[in-house]
């Protein structure tokens, strides 16, 4: 029940993309650098949830991305 999408395309660490997106779009995500140097450019996300606030997530990671260009 975990993703492990890429986001190297925004130019952001992992780590700062995760930031960012708990801090303002309020998402909680785990940096792919905490499995390793090779999680570097990766997100873990828990997609055990309701379709409903799934939903609601994936619009706001892609308003994060979105804030990265």
């Amino acid at each position: 029940f975990y993703a492990f999408p890429n986001i190297s395309a925004t130019g952001a660490t992992s780590k700062q993309f995760a930031d960012r997106l708990l801090d303002d779009f309020g998402v909680a995500a785990i940096a792919g650098t905490s499995f390793g140097d090779h999680g570097e450019g990766y997100l873990r996300l828990s997609y055990a949830n309701s379709e409903d606030n799934l939903r609601k997530a994936l619009d706001r990671v892609a308003a994060c991305v979105a804030s990265f260009r």
